[in-house]
Formats: structure tokens, sequence, C-alpha cells
């Protein structure tokens, strides 16, 4: 049977006494290989980490836990969450390669002999610093993808990049709103669709070249397969929110396309016993407006003082949560109240390095601190986890040779030992790469739907981790354990 670390640390000693040398130090829920659990009363004696060594016997536990890796894309989002049973479901996955780079080391893709099952990708919202790191995963031949889901806005070339639009007094509203897999085909089987565009051709290879069979909008009120309500894990889709226009729904716009894409993204508040975790996507200050008054019914322009604090609560009764993911990258794009309504214990921002954005702002740092629980509520930067820049022990000469190297590799004509000889200069230089965001930018998650453990690796060889813990109080709810 597994063993797993119980609650909340141990550490892997090279002999059964806790006065020898520490070989590791190891996490709640950090999965261990059991060799010798008889031979001493005490101890049992595992492999974890590549060491063989041994830990104190109280500190094992049969319980896996809910995982979630906040990964450090650079400028983007991206999450991969790992169930109790092993299930592996990716939410956005950054612009570029870092994501892939983080499943590479995750998993040891290089040595795998059959493809890492993905049982979804959820696609918040269709602009590349979500999506374009996607397409090294849906085109990797150790990963099979099962399913996609997207927030139906669905961007296609042409004068119209979100489709066609109706207006309705002074509302316009997106009408080509893209729910079913059988409608994304029609749209995209038409290269004119297409085009040269990014989003479009990721969905297309999706289908076309790698036979996923359902890529779905899921909105506001969606039952997903799986983390329904009668589920261990619940997906709670809150939005996005589509509206009835003369009998076709339809998603309001909010601006300019890129507020609408970002306003639109797919908001899930996950549940896990008594954990609540909300997933936000890139929600800005015109989509809080709006799915204020969704919720609440109350307009946060117009509405009376002495009103807030009621729609301050009905507000919670959707959005509050242990465990938010901040809105758009620690943008200033924010309203206050839509932070009240979330009321955190803690918060992940997830930014990057060489970017013109200055995330996460000051002042949206500031109005997340006073918006959350606790004397001290947390909040954590994937960006500043990782005090070293993204390309750590590379040289931007060595970075240009990563990618001519792989140019290289897709010439025509080469022997099986030139491949070889290409591959292995690729796997070296990848490999930097792939330890300093996987190792050093990850803020990771642990919890058994009753307590919660935040992580992130120190930045020294053999430091260890440290973390943070979140535990019931005597009213049975969770705080922040200083």
């Amino acid at each position: 049977m597994p063993k797993y670390i119980a609650y909340p640390e141990a550490r892997q000693f090279e002999n059964p006494d806790t006065g020898s040398k520490v070989l590791n130090k190891l996490l709640w829920g950090d999965f261990v290989t059991v060799l010798d659990e008889t031979s001493n009363a005490d101890f049992v004696k595992i492999r974890c980490r590549g060491d063989e060594g041994w830990v104190q016997r109280a500190k094992l536990q049969d319980e896996k836990l809910l995982e979630i890796c906040f990964v450090d894309v650079g400028q983007g989002d991206g999450c991969l969450l790992v169930t109790p049973d092993d299930k592996f479901i990716l939410v956005d996955a950054g612009k570029d390669e870092n994501m892939v780079r983080f499943l590479n080391w995750r998993f040891n893709l290089k040595k795998k002999t059959t493809p890492l099952p993905i049982e979804m990708l959820i696609i918040t919202h269709s602009d590349e610093d979500h999506y374009g790191g996607f397409s090294k995963i849906i085109n990797h031949d150790k990963i099979e993808v099962k399913r996609i889901y997207h927030n139906g806005v669905v961007e296609r070339t042409g004068t119209d990049l979100l489709g066609p639009e109706i207006k309705v007094g002074s509302i316009k509203y997106l009408t080509s709103v893209i729910q079913t897999t059988t409608e994304l085909k029609t749209l995209f089987d038409d290269p004119a669709n297409r085009g040269r565009k990014k989003y479009p051709k990721l969905m297309h290879d999706a289908y076309h070249k790698r036979g996923v069979g359902t890529i779905e909008m899921i909105k506001k009120g969606a039952s997903v397969a799986g983390y329904t309500s009668a589920d261990a894990i619940h997906f709670e889709v809150l939005a996005p929110v589509t509206e009835t226009i003369n009998t076709t729904e339809c998603l309001r716009v909010l601006g300019n396309d890129g507020e609408t894409k970002n306003g639109h993204s797919i908001v899930i508040r996950l549940h896990y016993g008594n954990v609540k975790i909300l997933l936000s996507g890139d929600l800005n200050e015109k989509s809080q407006h709006f799915l204020t008054e969704h919720y609440t019914d109350f307009n946060p322009e117009t509405m009376q003082e002495s009103d807030v604090q009621t729609m301050i609560t009905e507000g919670r009764k959707v959005f509050e949560c242990h465990v938010a993911k901040s809105c758009h990258h620690g943008s200033d794009h924010f309203m206050d109240d839509f932070f009240s309504f979330i009321n955190p214990i803690a918060t992940v921002i997830s930014s990057g390095d060489s970017e013109t954005h200055t995330h996460p702002r000051p002042e949206t740092l500031g109005a997340i601190g006073k918006h959350s629980r606790g004397k001290r509520p947390l909040i954590f930067s994937t960006e500043l986890a990782r005090s070293t820049l993204e390309r750590k022990g590379i040289s931007l000469v060595d970075y240009e040779a990563l990618k001519a190297l792989n140019a290289e590799l897709r010439q025509t004509g080469l022997t099986t030992e030139q491949k070889n000889i290409i591959k292995g200069k690729i796997t070296k230089l990848e490999s930097t790469l792939e330890r300093n965001v996987a190792v050093y930018g990850m803020i990771n998650l642990r919890t058994d739907g009753k307590k919660v453990m935040f992580a992130q690796k120190k930045e020294q060889k053999d430091a260890g981790y440290i973390y943070w813990l979140l535990e019931p109080n005597a009213q049975g709810e969770l705080e922040y354990k200083i």
C-alpha cells in the first residue's frame, strides 16, 4: 500500500536513529516507497527523492492529499492539480514552455514509456499568457489529453476577432459563443477562420492531430463530469455568465476585445471537504462589476452606502474562499468590494520577470491584505518566490542555441546518430531551465480537506522548504497558524 508523509513534516534519516544524518526534509503528503516496515518498532525504511533511509513510523499516513502546484510560468497563469485519486488537471499553462518543463521535471517524461494522462485542460480565456503553453503539451508525444474546457469566447480570423455582435439598447453582446465540440470543429475546419492565429491552431491541433474528443465551453452552473457536488472534489463554476437575447445565448461585451476575453474568464470555486479554493482567471473591474450585479442584485455605482454590507454578505455566499488565485496577476484593475466578497486567508499571485505591467501592483497587494481574513493574511507570488532570474545557469547565448538546436532537429535528412547528438545537447540545456522554474518559483498547496499547507523551496542546495499552515480554530474555522 502506498504511504505518504504525515502532517506537517518529517526527516528521512540515514539510519533508524534520530541522531543519524538527515538525508531529506520531507513534507506532508510526499509519496514514499516502503522498503522495510517490520525490522524496527519505531522506524520504517523508505525510498524518497532518490534516497534510501529511515523515517519514524508515526510520520507516515495512508491518505493521499489534493495538491495544487502554482507553477512559475513567468508572466501568465498556470497550475497543476493532482487529485487524491491521481488525476491530473491543468488550469492554464502560461505563454511559453515553462509548464511543459515543469511537467518534464515532475513526471520525468523523457524516461516515461507510456503517455502521462491529463484528465482535462481548462483554458480560462484566450489570452496567450494563459493558453500559449498548452501547445507544447497538446503536441507532446508523452502526454495524452482527454478533454478541454474553455470559456466560449473563441478567437478567429476576420474583422470580428471574437465573432459577430448585436446591440440591445446601450449594451453589446457576442452572439457566436462556441459551446460544443461540434460547433468548434465546424468553425475551425474552415481554414479561413483559423488563418495563422495561435488559438485556432491550438484547438484544431487538439482534435485534428491529437484526437481530443471533448472540447467544450463551461459556464455558470455547468456540471463537470467527475467533479460534481456528489464527488469528493467539486468544481462550482461561477463564470462566465451567459445571457439569452432573442433565444440566443450570448456573452456581454465588457469593453475592448482584451477586456471582454479577460472579463469572461472561467471562474471555479473548488470544494474539497471544508476547504474552498477560488481560481479566477483574469477577471477585471468591468467583469467584477457585472458579476456583482448578477449575483447580488446591487449596482456598485448607484447603490446606497447603507446597502454595502448587505451586498458584501450576498457576494460572499458566492465567492468567499480560504485560498484565492489572484485575478489578473495582481493587476490594479479590480473592485475593492469584490475583494471583500472573496475574503481569503491566503492569495497566490502568478506573474513574471520580463514584463511591462509591473505586476503585482503595490495598491493591489495592499487591497488584498486589507480585504482578507485573519491577523496576518498570506500573499504568495511565484515571481517573488524565485529571486533568481528565470534563465539562471543558462546564458542568453545558450538560450538562442537551444532554439537553434530545436530548429536543426526539424531538418530532414538527419541520421539517427545525428538526431541523438542534437537531442543530447537539447536535454542538457533544458534541464537547467526545468529545475529553476519548477523548484524555486512554484507555490505548492496541499490539503486533506480539513487543513492546508503552503510550501516553497528555499533557494539554497539542501536547505529544504519553508511552509505555512492553515488549521481549524476552536470554532472549526480555518485560520493561519502563526
